[in-house]
């Protein structure tokens, strides 16, 4: 890492107003377990309230939810960039570059979320911390996985000057 640049993405996050993040991260893990336990739960309390679906095995909704459970946030966090929680707190999980971190850094962080951000464990206390004091603004998966959540509306100003950037370079001089 000596000697290395930083992209605009590490700038950005390094500049990023730390506990405006926090609270920003903090509110959209809590609308992620919501949005989860709907779509995990929601099922169950459809077989008990439609006594059509009570003929259905429950086992048949295990399997398939417990899949979707597991990977809510590598799958949405990995190629879009935005869980639900994230895109209401208008934040997006993105690589050293910019993009989607794509479904194996998502799965990194995803495994140490289950740590960090577990409602039983003080629910995302430490990862609030841990953003506070890193340089980046990163969890513990953020730094493992080398992933930054930032602000949707910095990302989008990053973008446009990034094609402001490659018009001009691209355009004939005269």
């Amino acid at each position: 890492m000596l000697g290395e640049r930083k992209t605009a993405v590490q700038k950005a996050a390094e500049d990023a107003g730390a506990l405006g993040l926090v609270l920003r991260r903090w509110a959209g893990a809590w609308l992620d377990l919501i949005a989860l336990a709907i779509l995990v739960c929601g099922p169950f309390f459809a077989l008990a309230l439609v006594p059509a679906l009570s003929a259905v095995p429950a086992t048949y909704f295990v399997i398939p939810l417990a899949v979707l459970g597991v990977l809510y946030f590598p799958v949405t966090e990995g190629f879009w960039g935005q869980s639900i929680g994230k895109v209401i707190a208008g934040l997006k999980v993105v690589d050293r570059h910019g993009r989607p971190p794509g479904f194996g850094r998502a799965l990194v962080r995803t495994l140490f979320r289950l740590i960090e951000v577990n409602p039983l464990l003080a629910g995302g206390t430490l990862a609030g911390l841990v953003v506070l004091f890193t340089r980046r603004k990163q969890r513990i998966g953020d730094l493992i996985a080398e992933t930054y959540v930032l602000d949707v509306d910095m990302l989008r100003q990053m973008e446009e000057v990034d094609a402001t950037l490659a018009a001009m370079r691209s355009s004939p001089t005269t």
